[in-house]
């Protein structure tokens, strides 16, 4: 069975795979060269131009109303020479009304006639609007969270958080006159896994040395990690960093405030910060995260002598500052001739391992390939990031004596915080990672003034050392288990 050109397919199979072969959509960008692979099942959003009218469901915030583009977000199920296959929308029913819809359809799209066209991970863009969606949700005044304010909050921020996916996740343009990507169709195996066959004997008794077996597959077994080892270095997709991070806090001019009579502590002068983060690659570039940053204050205390007892009074606190964040990758430093000098450096010291025979200037050639593969690695990669949290001011001041007791003050305040600045990110290896930025932060003013500081504003210098675990960690060990499941 086959698939034909209409604009509407009945229910149907995806296609057979023919001799362990199977369709694959490849993205190409015309600039770089880059090629990616999109599967059968990938989850794509994608428009398309039709001087035909279509009868085709549309999200209201999609829809042209002149009906001669047309928006796609669906899995892919099938791709012929020509066109995508995609399950068709279900018409939208605004009240919980049962009726009978009928059989699946499904809508064809010519790969000509699409414009602009982006594959990402479900996953991933729900993540990155939740991580933007969550710190609004946070700040919101209580009318838009309650009944009948959330009837308008709830549309606008669907509209807001689309866009914002469309701005990170950007459409790869394919306009016909200066296509900046295009589409193709091409065939990949069905299985690529790798395993080990087992030499076909004559009969049965038959039977191969265990040394040599081994001997085979061990070469086989250490050329593949080379090669997955050698790969899972450019690779960032799906990956996390754990990091800790150090630096100082640079409080504005325009922040300082009167010296804190209530708890005698500033905190207006240079402080150390430190904390943790996570962030998550959503592209070979960009990725978003989560931080949060303490500083402590200094102390205040005074000791004074009473008829009867000593009276202390004193004061102690810290700043806690939270953030979610993205950082826009731009990039790296190396240009392209210089990559591809390394390139070509690397491709013949292994072509030099293969034909030397002697063990010792294997050695050195090895650690000479590792050095010139640890600085392509290493590219120092600039990137800008914004972010918006909340920083939590704590001071406590404390004033009493042993015969009268303690009695404890609380002038704690908690405000909106943004944070934006660029930095420069750089992978030491296979999981050591090392990140500076320069942020600066902004906060409204504190009511009242506290430690000596109107408001909580001024520049961030921050290092922060990470170590990077993920898909592509995972994959690799299974691709390497797999080896050994199938080594008989």
């Amino acid at each position: 069975m086959s698939f034909y050109e209409g604009y509407a397919q009945r229910p149907l199979p995806p296609p057979v795979q023919v001799n362990g072969m199977q369709k694959i959509l490849v993205e190409e960008n015309n600039k770089t060269g880059t090629k990616d692979t999109i599967k059968q099942g990938s989850f794509i959003k994608l428009w398309f131009r039709s001087e035909e009218k279509r009868v085709m469901e549309q999200p209201l915030i999609r829809s042209d109303f002149n009906r001669h583009t047309y928006y796609v977000e669906s899995n892919l199920v099938a791709i012929t020479d020509s066109a995508l296959i995609f399950v068709k929308r279900p018409p939208f029913i605004p009240l919980p009304i049962p009726l009978h819809l009928g059989s699946l359809d499904f809508d064809t799209v010519k790969i000509a006639d699409i414009t602009s066209f982006r594959a990402l991970n479900r996953t991933i863009d729900g993540a990155v609007k939740g991580a933007v969606m969550m710190p609004t949700m946070s700040f919101m005044p209580e009318y838009f969270t309650s009944f009948p304010g959330m009837l308008f909050m709830m549309p606008s921020m669907q509209i807001g958080t689309t866009f914002f996916g469309d701005a990170v996740f950007r459409f790869h343009r394919m306009n016909r006159q200066h296509p900046h990507f295009r589409l193709t169709v091409g065939e990949m195996p069905a299985d690529s896994m790798y395993y080990i066959k087992r030499r076909k004997l004559l009969n049965e008794k038959d039977y191969e040395w265990e040394i040599e077996r081994l001997e085979r597959y061990d070469k086989m077994y250490d050329r593949i990690k080379h090669d997955l080892s050698d790969q899972i270095l450019d690779e960032f997709v799906g990956n996390r960093i754990i990091s800790v991070s150090l630096g100082s806090m640079f409080v504005a001019g325009y922040a300082k405030g009167a010296q804190d009579l209530n708890t005698r502590v500033n905190i207006s002068e240079r402080k150390f910060v430190f904390g943790l983060s996570s962030e998550h690659f959503i592209s070979q570039r960009h990725r978003v995260g989560i931080e949060i940053q303490m500083n402590r204050t200094e102390k205040f205390t005074s000791l004074t002598s009473g008829s009867s007892s000593m009276h202390i009074t004193g004061s102690t606190g810290m700043i806690l500052s939270n953030f979610a964040y993205i950082k826009f990758g731009l990039g790296g430093l190396y240009n392209e001739r210089y990559k591809g000098r390394l390139r070509a450096q690397i491709a013949a010291l292994d072509a030099d391992i293969v034909s030397e025979a002697d063990d010792e200037n294997i050695g050195f050639i090895r650690s000479k390939r590792a050095f010139l593969r640890t600085k392509l690695t290493a590219e120092p990669k600039p990137y800008f990031m914004f972010g918006a949290g909340a920083v939590n001011t704590t001071l406590i001041r404390f004033k009493g004596s042993m015969s009268s007791g303690m009695n404890t003050t609380d002038y704690s305040q908690q405000k909106f915080s943004l944070e934006a600045g660029p930095g420069i990110f750089s992978r030491l290896g296979r999981r050591l990672t090392y990140d500076m930025s320069v942020k600066y932060l902004w906060s409204p003013d504190y009511t009242p003034s506290i430690g000596g500081l109107t408001s909580y504003s001024g520049v961030r210098l921050q290092f922060n050392v990470g170590y990077m675990v993920g898909a592509s960690f995972v994959r690799m060990r299974r691709q390497l288990r797999a080896i050994s499941t199938n080594r008989e």
